[in-house]
């Protein structure tokens, strides 16, 4: 039972992805990302999100991911596989991706989450203690 609200989370995390025009490919994510990121206004945690389609496609699947980015398995080993502190922002997280993108153009093609989930490993590596060594279901208790 203690793994339900995570698994509850991560469902809704996953179905709200799905309704907000969620990008088909990494390049689709990174081209709207790359919208966001000249739009913006502000920085760190104080900035303005511009009401377009693509900027907010961006942010909000980068807010998706960053609430994935801390949930823990029974062993506690973070499941998406990167470490980012407390203090990262959804900003820190686009930037990543789109470092990522930019190194990485041959693997864009592919699943947008996964290049996600690459691109923080990069970025947000976890000590060898804490890194997942296998992906394994959540156990029902």
């Amino acid at each position: 039972m203690r793994f339900a609200l995570p698994v509850i989370l991560a469902i809704t995390l996953l179905i709200s992805l799905e309704r907000a025009r969620a990008a088909e490919t990494a390049r689709d994510l990174a081209a709207d990302c790359q919208v966001f990121g000249r739009s913006k206004i502000g920085a760190g945690r104080h900035i303005r999100i511009p009401q377009t389609k693509e900027a907010l496609s961006c942010w909000g699947f980068m807010e998706a991911m960053q609430a994935l980015s801390v949930l823990v398995d029974e062993s506690g080993r973070r499941i998406i596989g990167s470490c980012p502190s407390e203090r990262t922002t959804t900003l820190d997280l686009v930037d990543a991706f789109l470092k990522y993108a930019r190194s990485h153009q041959d693997q864009l093609e592919g699943n947008a989450a996964a290049a996600a989930i690459n691109a923080f490993q990069d970025a947000f590596p976890c000590s060898q203690a804490s890194a997942p060594l296998e992906w394994r279901p959540i156990r029902k208790d």
